[in-house]
């Protein structure tokens, strides 16, 4: 018993010795990716898009309502362009469509009876799908995440983007 107690000690003494029970690297060393250093393969990171122009190919003006921030952008005059440095909010699931660019419309309503009055009209949501390994940005005139298309042309990659507002969906 003494033989294999000494032994015991023995073997573990050495192991730590020999590297096998050290302790992980400081926190100061470790980067957010990696646990084990800087070694380590670096995680895929998402690129953002940034609407930077903004296209209103409608025969009414157009507003954007920026819901992150809580703020309004416009008017777009029909058949003109604004700069604009908007970014494209991650969606990832249906709770979190609040958090989209709504995209709107200025018209008239004429209720019976009553004179017309200026109203905006809502046109579509837009986001950038979370969980889409190319950044793809989406839109949905239903407010529903799980079904809502690409956003036809060039939105994809993330970077600097041009939204064509059209009345039917949105292009980029």
């Amino acid at each position: 018993m003494r033989v294999s107690r000494t032994l015991s000690i023995a073997m573990a003494g050495a192991l730590t010795v020999g590297g096998a029970f050290t302790a992980l690297p400081s926190a100061g060393a470790a980067t957010p990716q990696s646990l084990h250093g800087t070694k380590s393969a670096p995680m895929a990171r998402a690129n953002v898009t940034v609407i930077t122009e903004v296209q209103n190919a409608m025969d009414y003006p157009a507003w954007l309502y920026i819901a992150e921030s809580n703020s309004w952008f416009g008017p777009i005059d029909a058949h003109s362009t604004k700069s604009s440095d908007i970014r494209v909010p991650w969606v990832g699931n249906a709770e979190e469509i609040s958090k989209s660019i709504r995209v709107w419309k200025d018209g008239l309503t004429c209720p019976p009876d009553e004179a017309c009055r200026p109203h905006k009209f809502h046109l579509y949501y837009i986001f950038q799908d979370y969980w889409q390994p190319n950044d793809q940005v989406k839109y949905t005139s239903t407010g529903v995440y799980d079904f809502a298309p690409p956003v036809p042309g060039s939105s994809t990659g993330g970077g600097n983007k041009r939204l064509i507002i059209a009345l039917d969906k949105p292009h980029m």
